[in-house]
């Protein structure tokens, strides 16, 4: 487990930022958000039913974290197009 001072794994992998069409996916690595502070959480599978409550309350805090210099980034084992048809599916994580 990694706590604060601990140095992230480099990583690069497809996220799933946006429902609109055509700007679904964007690729994203260890650099993207250089120089901010970064939130990592995950969870278990999508489809769950307690995830999306946690998830969507990280997301009504975005604003305050990105005023503090904070990027969140959330993650589970499924595929960017399972996160896709999760968000879409579900009301509270279609923003």
């Amino acid at each position: 487990m990694l706590t604060v001072g601990d140095k992230f794994p480099e990583f690069d992998l497809t996220a799933c930022v946006s429902l609109e069409s055509g700007k679904e996916f964007e690729q994203i690595n260890h650099k993207t958000y250089e120089g901010k502070w970064k939130i990592v959480f995950a969870w278990p599978k999508d489809f769950t039913f307690v995830c999306p409550t946690e998830i969507a309350a990280f997301g009504k805090l975005n604003e305050e974290f990105a005023d503090r210099d904070a990027q969140i980034l959330g993650f589970s084992g499924d595929s960017e197009f399972v996160h896709h048809a999760w968000r879409k599916d579900h009301p509270d994580l279609t923003d």
